[in-house]
């Protein structure tokens, strides 16, 4: 089912600092997203109960967060580049800080 995909401002911040081909490959998979309604893995992985992953690697691991809003609307929430194979507390912690503003 096709949504519509909001960004938070602080994660549209966060995604002009990557390249332009990071840029790219998380736009090619948000295109997806907005068109099908979800993402399979590779491309998307379920984090915790609320929120999901954008999986991009690209001499780098990179992650975008977003969740689930009302029926039809998906909210991209939070961007970073991963350093450790583990995703950070911290981002996900940044991720459901900003969730609570869509809830």
């Amino acid at each position: 089912m096709k949504k519509i995909v909001i960004y938070d401002h602080a994660a549209v911040r966060e995604y002009k600092r990557f390249s332009r081909e990071v840029q790219k490959d998380f736009q090619a998979h948000i295109e997806i997203l907005e068109a099908k309604g979800k993402l399979e893995f590779p491309g998307g992985k379920k984090v915790t109960k609320d929120l999901f992953e954008i999986r991009v690697a690209r001499k780098g691991i990179y992650r975008g967060f977003y969740a689930y809003v009302k029926r039809d609307f998906v909210v991209i929430l939070h961007f970073f580049r991963k350093k450790t194979q583990k995703t950070p507390l911290k981002n996900i912690r940044v991720a459901g800080m900003r969730l609570k503003k869509y809830a």
